[in-house]
């Protein structure tokens, strides 16, 4: 009897160590199939960034010449590319008019010296004397206004980019009626080239790294290779209010006339930002057919967060990024079969 109990306690106590040995073995293997990652903590630093602008090239100076006054053109002398100095008399309008107009002009500069003479010796009416120099200021002013629509001359320094109309065509100024547009009604337009500008518009938040004659690379796309350096010239005062961007205009040296007006490119702006969010380019995971991306972060009880963020610029195997808080924990490891909610080991940080 002794016997038999002996062995049933034997076999309850095997059968008590086994249960005990499988529910650990059960354990270990939960445990292991946790997975473990490898993290990144965020913090803020002051990172050397390079802002990127896309713009176009304008010119320095622009005008479109033409009359006031209804005329016929007798002649345009320069060509279509033809480079002219401030001065030089590029169209003559007929001069039929201007001819009547000094002749009377002529006339009556003489009564006005006349009448002027005897005013001074007290011989004539101040009413006469009024009546004759009114008549001559009227002339004067005629006069002056014709002469300077029969004879167009260059206002600056530079290069007859087309011509509006014809010798031999009766010209008549009309403004452009389209919405939002300017007088471009003209003869011959001029421009200056050289220097010349490059144009783009800035964010709102970029305006405090620019100011007038800071420096800044840029390059014309069709001329990837050669970089220009230019200074910021023109920084517009207020800005577009339904892209809350500011103008800015870089003056470029083009001795060469290389640029062209119209050219697209590229403009770079090296700028130091303060409290930026850094971390590895690995951490970056891309949406699925969407242009944004996301991180993985590990939060104070071992869950995996998704967190949406937008990129400032890429720097190195780092990326300057915005939408994460400081000591946040990126995921860095593989981020294979993660998913928001699920536990995971922290078996590494790194914190720089």
């Amino acid at each position: 009897m002794n016997k038999i109990i002996t062995l049933l306690s034997i076999s309850t106590l095997l059968v008590f160590c086994s249960c005990k040995k499988t529910n650990q073995v059960i354990n270990t293997t939960d445990q292991d199939d946790i997975l473990k990652v490898q993290i990144y903590q965020v913090k803020k630093e002051d990172v050397p960034l390079t802002l990127t602008y896309l713009g176009n090239f304008k010119p320095y100076k622009e005008a479109v010449l033409g009359t006031s006054i209804p005329g016929k053109i007798e002649k345009i002398y320069y060509d279509e590319g033809s480079t002219v100095k401030q001065g030089d008399l590029l169209i003559q309008m007929s001069s039929e008019l201007l001819l009547q107009a000094e002749a009377e002009y002529r006339t009556l500069e003489k009564d006005y010296q006349r009448v002027k003479n005897l005013a001074e010796k007290q011989s004539i009416s101040q009413q006469d004397y009024d009546h004759v120099k009114a008549k001559y200021d009227a002339a004067t002013a005629r006069y002056n206004l014709l002469k300077s629509n029969t004879e167009i001359r260059a206002p600056f320094d530079g290069i007859i980019a087309k011509h509006l109309a014809h010798e031999g065509e009766n010209y008549f100024f009309s403004a452009s009626l389209e919405i939002g547009s300017t007088f471009t009604s003209g003869i011959v337009q001029l421009v200056k080239i050289n220097p010349i500008y490059f144009e783009f518009e800035i964010s709102e938040k970029d305006l405090t790294f620019i100011k007038n004659k800071t420096p800044v690379r840029a390059i014309a796309n069709i001329y990837p290779k050669d970089t220009i350096i230019g200074y910021v010239d023109f920084i517009s005062p207020t800005l577009n209010p339904t892209k809350a961007t500011a103008t800015i205009r870089i003056k470029i040296n083009n001795a060469t006339m290389k640029y062209k007006p119209g050219m697209t490119g590229k403009a770079f702006i090296n700028v130091i930002r303060h409290d930026i969010m850094l971390i590895p380019l690995k951490g970056i995971i891309k949406e699925l057919n969407e242009d944004s991306y996301f991180v993985y972060t590990v939060d104070k009880f071992n869950k995996i967060n998704k967190k949406n963020i937008t990129i400032l610029e890429y720097i190195g195997q780092y990326v300057a990024v915005e939408g994460l808080n400081i000591d946040d924990k990126v995921v860095i490891s593989s981020k294979k079969n993660l998913k928001e909610g699920l536990s995971v080991n922290i078996i590494e940080i790194i914190k720089n």
